[in-house]
């Protein structure tokens, strides 16, 4: 084969591989995944919390240093509807649905902020767009997500509790069998902090929320240590928000509406009162 022939090949061959090659995405350096909660208002506090790392921790000469791993800190957040760590690890039925199936009524089922450098929430389908193909056959959310680098974020934040209170309450093997899910199912090479869910208004709920937070968390200490834990939903959090109007969306008369989704100021109040945990497991599980 002439030399011509080899190089009309070889760009070809380029061609070919360009075009059938996965969309190149504007990687996040920091990806928090969540429910709801993330969808309807905390995910732009989580956003503005994580871009700025430096100044709401205490920063040492060596966490400076580990602070580079993370480039520029680009964040990013996606929020899917009734979604728990349960839905993201399972191949397919329908707890794999609660990601997958388009919503009936609305037609999308999740908030990202962040995606794409969209600094702006974009209510969207999972399994629609370049940037959400987390869904394909005999695969879980997360296997297709993070499968040849699709994404491949230096830190990885997950924040679950309610869609999974029950669960993890009742039977202290489920949680671990979801902590150990998880863990199989997130690349080695990618830390990992699990913050609980923010409380919600009503004390009954977040009793039973209370002692699912333990049982997950004693089930991720168990499971190995890529994944750190913040128990956020603890006392001083409760007392800040359970049970206070203010933080939650009302009518005109003042009754609440919606008790399950805490507004952005809640957030920003379940956050800076866990700023101290939650920069202590981003640099503990970076070392």
């Amino acid at each position: 084969m002439t030399v011509f022939r080899v190089s009309v090949l070889r760009t070809l061959l380029v061609a070919i591989s360009t075009f059938i090659a996965p969309p190149v995405l504007a990687q996040p350096d920091i990806l928090i995944l969540g429910d709801s909660q993330i969808s309807f208002g905390a995910g732009k506090e989580y956003l503005r919390f994580f871009d700025q790392l430096s100044d709401r921790c205490k920063i040492t000469p060596k966490r400076k240093k580990i602070l580079s791993k993370l480039g520029d800190r680009e964040t990013a957040a996606i929020g899917v509807r009734s979604t728990s760590l349960q839905s993201w690890t399972t191949p397919d039925g329908a707890t794999k649905g609660a990601i997958c199936d388009v919503d009936k009524k609305f037609g999308v089922n999740a908030g990202a902020y962040g995606i794409d450098g969209n600094p702006d929430r974009v209510f969207i389908q999972i399994g629609k767009g370049d940037a959400y193909q987390f869904c394909k056959p005999k695969q879980s959310a997360f296997v297709a997500m993070f499968e040849g680098g699709y994404y491949d974020p230096e830190l990885l934040v997950l924040t679950f509790l309610g869609n999974s209170a029950d669960r993890w309450a009742n039977s202290p093997e489920l949680a671990l069998q979801d902590a150990y899910r998880t863990l199989e199912q997130i690349p080695d090479n990618i830390p990992c902090v699990f913050i609980s869910s923010v409380p919600v208004y009503l004390k009954k709920t977040n009793d039973k929320r209370m002692k699912a937070q333990t049982e997950i968390a004693r089930a991720f200490r168990k499971s190995g240590t890529q994944c750190a834990v913040v128990e956020g939903f603890n006392r001083k959090t409760r007392k800040k928000i359970e049970g206070k109007p203010v933080y939650f969306r009302r009518n005109d008369a003042g009754q609440v509406t919606d008790p399950h989704h805490p507004s952005p100021a809640a957030i920003r109040a379940f956050l800076d009162i866990n700023s101290v945990d939650i920069c202590d497991a981003v640099f503990s599980t970076l070392e």
